[in-house]
């Protein structure tokens, strides 16, 4: 699977044509280099092993596929927004195998990591008009709220699809993960990312 993972990752990083969004893109994963393909999305809660981050990563791009023409949305522009969105996370945490936060993830957060990133890319490859700025915002506003970290709300149409469809994964992997180790005709054990709710697990 890990393998397929990293064929489908490649293939949609070079399904980009938009120049700008491919030259950030590029730039920002060549910078960061293999650790894409083996981190976790997360110490815990969603994603939380070995290839986590890809695995989120792709899944993301999947469903969006699926979106932008029911939503008449910028292709270029949501698919690079979800391939780099967590990228951060490689530097926020040590990994693969031993999840903990870094110094700079403790004190900065993979939000500010990777949007700083974006302007430094644009910066060295003299990228001028919107599109740094556009990737920025989808990275600032992914996670949908300001109580949960996003220091601005999402405010263009790939922003918002980009922290749905982040939640959505989120949650339902979260989801799955409970329901693994919950007997059918009983329900789960309180799930943190679902509001503390519990979720019963229907029976065959």
């Amino acid at each position: 699977m890990h393998s397929s993972l990293i064929v489908k990752f490649n293939t949609y990083v070079n399904s980009v044509k938009d120049p700008d969004c491919k030259a950030i893109l590029e730039w920002i994963i060549a910078k960061i280099g293999d650790p894409i393909y083996t981190h976790p999305a997360a110490v815990s809660i969603h994603h939380d092993y070995v290839s986590g981050l890809l695995m989120h990563t792709v899944t993301m791009a999947d469903i969006a596929e699926t979106l932008v023409p029911i939503y008449d949305a910028d292709r270029d522009i949501l698919i690079t927004g979800i391939l780099l969105h967590d990228i951060g996370k490689v530097i926020e945490m040590e990994g693969p195998v031993v999840f903990h936060y870094t110094l700079q993830g403790k004190l900065i957060g993979h939000i500010s990591i990777l949007s700083a990133m974006i302007k430094e890319a644009a910066d060295e490859l003299k990228i001028e008009g919107e599109t740094p700025l556009l990737l920025q915002h989808m990275i600032l506003s992914h996670h949908g709220q300001q109580e949960y970290g996003s220091p601005v709300l999402p405010s263009t149409k790939e922003a918002l699809l980009l922290s749905l469809v982040d939640n959505l994964d989120c949650k339902m992997v979260a989801l799955n993960k409970a329901l693994e180790t919950t007997n059918p005709g009983e329900f789960t054990q309180r799930i943190f990312s679902l509001d503390g709710r519990y979720i019963y697990n229907p029976k065959k």
